[in-house]
């Protein structure tokens, strides 16, 4: 017989519960590490690059830029990271996918990938060229993936089995430009009759997610963007219901669908979810809303989700002159742009509380 459901969401919420304790570990590393040159640097207090071009494949990596001058410099598309930064849950397989750069030099003829240890130890290389899409994207297409500890050319991806604490670091010829620290951790099905064990991410999967109009145009319906997983090895069958309310007045001001379920899967999965007019709003119930909606009225606002009716997460965000404010890693021009959350024209992202 299987468990009944309430056990497997209890073993869900429970898993949570240590992730986040893990993604606790993570924000603090995103503050104290780093790596340049096999070195541990504050992120904001990287040493600037001295000219060295620093040769790729080598322990001798090129360092951090600090340029002031340069009011767009080489990032990551944080969509297509959490997206593609993939990890097989029942076999341990770490590959990276379709990651979308920004701004990468035009002249740039490639660079690569470090995976590393937290401790800086340097596990694997993925060695990518620029497929240049509509400026200023990019794909890093990965050519090659190489075994940093045997000097083995890998088929496309790497065992990372081990629990533990990683880092990536991302690099142009010249210069270190990004890092992205995550850990990895294997669970439970709690399902004896299940499937096993299966090996997991966490990170700022957990934390983040977005709100989102097509092109940034008012008029068009508003979204609500965030990564899930079950918590377990096994699927978890969920309704989630979304909601945002004005923090000056507690008012509902448009709600996710109800009555929709969906069927977690153990890895990280993308879900989108569009939003209505809740009842006794100006529109009829169940009419799309439309980001025009909530510009409307300058304030404070709060997102919350709930997962089979458990409070999952709060997201506080603010509208100040018609505009959705970005805020904390998504400020562009004062967070770090080795850990920058960039969102595009039409992104604005958001952590949890």
């Amino acid at each position: 017989m299987k468990r009944p459901f309430i056990a497997v969401l209890v073993l869900g919420i429970f898993a949570t519960a240590i992730a986040e304790a893990q993604l606790g570990r993570l924000k603090g590393k995103l503050k104290e590490v780093v790596k340049d040159s096999g070195r541990q640097v504050d992120a904001d207090q990287a040493e600037p690059d001295t000219g060295g071009k620093g040769e790729i494949g080598t322990g001798s990596r090129p360092g951090v830029k600090k340029d002031a001058t340069r009011q767009f410099p080489p990032g990551i598309s944080y969509s297509s990271l959490l997206n593609n930064v993939l990890l097989v849950p029942k076999n341990g397989q770490f590959r990276l996918n379709h990651i979308q750069g920004t701004f990468i030099p035009d002249d740039c003829p490639g660079g690569c990938i470090v995976l590393r240890k937290a401790d800086g130890t340097e596990l694997c290389q993925f060695d990518w060229k620029p497929d240049r899409l509509k400026q200023p994207y990019c794909i890093l297409a990965i050519h090659t993936v190489t075994d940093l500890q045997s000097g083995q050319t890998l088929p496309a991806s790497y065992d990372l089995k081990t629990p533990g604490d990683y880092v990536l670091d991302f690099y142009l010829p010249d210069e270190h430009f990004y890092t992205f620290p995550f850990s990895v951790k294997k669970v439970g099905s709690g399902d004896p009759f299940g499937d096993g064990d299966a090996y997991v991410l966490d990170g700022d999967w957990q934390k983040y997610g977005y709100l989102f109009y097509t092109d940034a145009k008012p008029d068009q319906s508003l979204y609500w963007k965030v990564w899930l997983r079950s918590g377990t090895a096994g699927t978890l069958d969920a309704k989630i219901f979304v909601e945002i309310r004005r923090d000056a007045d507690g008012q509902l001001i448009c709600t996710s669908r109800e009555g929709t379920s969906h069927r977690i899967k153990p890895d990280w999965v993308r879900y989108e979810f569009d939003t209505v007019f809740p009842e006794g709003r100006e529109a009829p119930r169940g009419t799309y809303f439309k980001a025009q909606d909530l510009l409307a009225t300058d304030g404070a606002y709060t997102l919350t989700m709930t997962i089979n009716g458990e409070r999952y997460g709060d997201w506080k965000f603010e509208v100040e002159g018609g505009q959705l404010k970005h805020r904390d890693r998504a400020l562009r021009g004062e967070a770090s742009a080795l850990t920058f959350v960039e969102g595009g024209r039409d992104a604005w992202w958001y952590a949890k509380e």
